[in-house]
């Protein structure tokens, strides 16, 4: 039974929300970091709905119409984030004496309970033998970043652009400090540095503070692809290679060399004998070694280092060769390598062994090791030995769609005024 045009548009609809709805959980933060600013503890009555509202009569609607530097009267020079900002009773009592006592006067019970959650109406007395007759006092720890809101203030940075929900809320809660993602947001709006060390504090070797009393701090969700998660010991080498600094700023190499100082290394990756064995493994899915690894930067100089790949200058490219003698005590033993030798068909046309025909089906493994200029030693048009590597009936590939789409890869051995390749 087919779907109407209306049945039809809800549906998709619905996929879009759903997905535009998945997509901002990817990039936007869920909350304050807890790490950042820790749970807090805050027993009071307030409502800064109705002390910021504008009042109006006509409407039947009440309101103070104060500003938010009414009560936070301090905010313009504040320039550390330890600062609380809470206004305590001297700022209450402007507004609110008749509730407030004293210590030869102690105020009505009702009266605190207006904004102490924690008095008793009930109790008789203020005094401090009873639980219910003291108002517990709010516990707010002072958040782990540096922040001056003097500095922003002077910048022009109003209050409601970091604090949107605040005037429609009663009592003001951890939930309405920014996430990181606004933050760093509005730094590129204004061209001002968003880099780490910018707002989180730093230790004595350089690197940032991760480790608090309310927990480890990790790279949020606005970093997608540095989500500390239960895979990112598996696929961190990504996010590593994309974004190096980005690492540099928790992790100092001593970090990395725990598990790649290619001695020790993690058996959660490679088990034993791992050196032994690793060519086998890597034939077999070089895939998942590329995951980690880059071949020409990692493999080949791990291979020069090691000896294993020594033979030739190590400052000339061209004069590198992945082998090694048989017999280093004998210079005139027969080569060996990962793939077969001259003497075993390397370099005949005839032969199973062909590099040519390897070449063609993965070149990948070629280039893991050799660079476009060992091919173009033989093959170049002009240099070299000028071998035809496009087999018979070269002429085919004359001005073909391969050579218009991608003429680089032509020229890699055909001068530009090469008439063989237009």
């Amino acid at each position: 039974m087919s779907l109407s045009v209306r049945t039809q548009t809800l549906v998709v609809l619905m996929i879009l929300g759903a997905s535009t709805s998945a997509l901002g959980s990817l990039f936007f933060e869920l909350g304050p970091s807890k790490v950042i600013f820790p749970e807090q503890t805050n027993p009071l009555i307030f409502s800064h709905d109705f002390h910021i509202r504008e009042e109006n009569k006509e409407k039947d609607i009440q309101g103070q119409g104060l500003d938010c530097d009414f009560c936070h009267e301090d905010m313009e020079t504040s320039m550390l984030s330890s600062n609380r900002h809470i206004p305590d009773h001297e700022v209450c009592e402007l507004c609110h004496d008749d509730w407030i006592g004293d210590e030869d006067e102690p105020g009505d019970p009702k009266d605190c309970a207006r904004c102490h959650s924690d008095i008793s109406v009930d109790q008789p007395d203020l005094s401090e033998d009873s639980p219910k007759g003291v108002a517990h006092p709010m516990s707010i720890p002072p958040p782990n970043i540096k922040f001056a809101h003097g500095s922003h203030i002077e910048s022009g940075i109003d209050c409601l652009h970091c604090h949107p929900q605040v005037p429609k809320k009663k009592l003001a809660v951890r939930d309405d400090y920014p996430t990181m993602d606004k933050c760093i947001a509005c730094h590129e709006k204004l061209n001002i540095s968003s880099e780490c060390a910018t707002c989180h504090h730093e230790g004595a070797n350089g690197t940032l503070i991760q480790n608090y009393a309310s927990g480890t701090l990790k790279p949020q969700r606005y970093y997608i692809s540095a989500i500390h998660d239960a895979h990112f010991l598996s696929d961190h080498a990504q996010a590593a290679q994309r974004e190096r600094a980005l690492c540099d700023s928790c992790h100092t190499p001593n970090d990395c060399m725990t598990c790649h100082d290619g001695v020790a290394w993690d058996r959660r990756y490679h088990p034993a004998a791992w050196m032994a064995q690793h060519s086998i493994r890597a034939k077999q899915n070089r895939f998942r070694c590329q995951s980690c690894h880059q071949l020409q930067s990692f493999c080949m100089t791990c291979h020069l280092q090691s000896g294993v790949a020594s033979y030739g200058s190590l400052a000339d490219p061209l004069a590198r060769r992945t082998i090694r003698l048989s017999d280093r005590t004998d210079p005139t033993s027969p080569p060996v390598g990962p793939h077969p030798m001259r003497e075993d068909g390397w370099l005949d046309r005839g032969s199973r062994n062909f590099h040519g025909a390897i070449a063609s089906r993965n070149i990948r493994s070629c280039a893991s090791c050799h660079q476009e200029q060992y091919c173009i030693q033989c093959h170049g048009s002009s240099t070299g030995r000028r071998i035809n590597p496009h087999g018979p009936n070269a002429q085919r590939l004359k001005g073909s769609l391969a050579a218009r789409q991608n003429a680089r890869a032509c020229l890699k051995c055909h001068n530009p005024s090469d008439s063989r390749w237009r």
